[in-house]
């Protein structure tokens, strides 16, 4: 007999997070005017990249029974993304407090 895995519904799961925070960014940045720089975008970009990263690897060693790898994947890649995120939004709030 064929057992139903629901392991599919963390990814989608992941997915409409990435790309709705991915489309609120994007439209709070527009109805801001805010302009970013290339090193934010490279910074933002870079962080949506390591973070669906470290979804999969997080969803992966749950699947293979290894919670202790997924926890630590969860802490070793989940601290990057953190640091890319405050680091951008320092910057643009940086930028922005300046005077013109």
């Amino acid at each position: 007999m064929r057992t139903i895995d629901w392991t599919w519904f963390w990814y989608v799961l992941v997915g409409f997070l990435v790309g709705g925070g991915a489309v609120y960014l994007w439209f709070a940045l527009k109805e801001k005017a805010v302009k970013l720089v290339w090193y934010e975008w490279l910074m933002l970009v870079l962080g949506f990249v390591i973070f669906i990263f470290m979804s999969q690897t997080f969803i992966a060693s749950f699947g293979e029974g290894e919670p202790r790898a997924a926890w630590m994947s969860l802490l070793f890649m989940g601290v990057p993304v953190i640091l890319l995120a405050v680091g951008a939004f320092r910057s643009i709030q940086s930028r922005r407090a300046k005077p013109a």
